[in-house]
């Protein structure tokens, strides 16, 4: 008699729903702009928001990879003009044979050259920037050099994406980490502009938006 009321008791404390462990967190997937915080997921359920502690910290940790999505543009651009100009310098030598060897030859052309040394705005810049360009042209580069720069061009693509589902959370807070880590980038990283490739129609970076 008594063995069945423990064997009973045993029972029911086994199959009593929501008293274990193994209580999984709800996200809740909104299709409009919501300010909601708690049950929200970023991206992955294990990234589980349950309070306004856990947005804040999350909304520190959204605005910097968002900065360092920046820094990473910025070191790819970095490094491909490193990558230039050791290009550049290299072809420099044969450069100035054939343009000793073609001195007397194209003295008419290089007179009317250098009365325009300093281009109109516009089309002046482009020709500057273009002809410097098609003096080293295409230029194969080695597997070691391909495969560095593949490897952070697939990470800013990766990194773009995981940003890109963050914001399609729509939700107001983690949306606005991304702003203000793009907006530290852009401050810190673009301090300068190459007027030349403004002016000539290259000067149009790839932010956040595309990869």
């Amino acid at each position: 008699m008594d063995h069945g009321d423990h064997s009973g008791h045993g029972d029911a404390g086994h199959s009593m729903p929501g008293m274990g462990h193994d209580v999984t967190p709800s996200c809740s997937m909104n299709m409009l702009w919501n300010n909601q915080i708690e049950d929200t997921c970023v991206v992955f359920r294990s990234w589980h928001i349950s309070g306004p502690m856990t947005m804040f910290i999350s909304c520190i940790l959204v605005v910097v990879i968002s900065f360092g999505y920046s820094t990473l543009l910025h070191s790819i651009k970095s490094l491909d003009r490193k990558i230039a100009l050791s290009l550049y310098q290299t072809s420099v030598p044969n450069r100035r044979v054939d343009s000793h060897s073609n001195l007397n030859s194209s003295s008419n052309v290089n007179s009317r050259r250098e009365s325009s040394i300093v281009p109109p705005v516009g089309n002046g810049y482009s020709v500057v920037e273009s002809g410097a360009l098609t003096k080293v042209g295409m230029t194969k580069l080695s597997l070691q050099t391909r495969m560095i720069r593949a490897s952070l061009y697939a990470l800013s693509v990766g990194i773009s994406f995981w940003l890109m589902l963050v914001a399609m959370t729509y939700n107001t807070y983690l949306f606005l980490s991304i702003i203000i880590g793009a907006f530290l980038g852009h401050i810190s990283y673009e301090s300068e502009i190459d007027v030349g490739a403004v002016l000539g129609g290259g000067g149009n970076g790839k932010g956040l938006a595309c990869h």
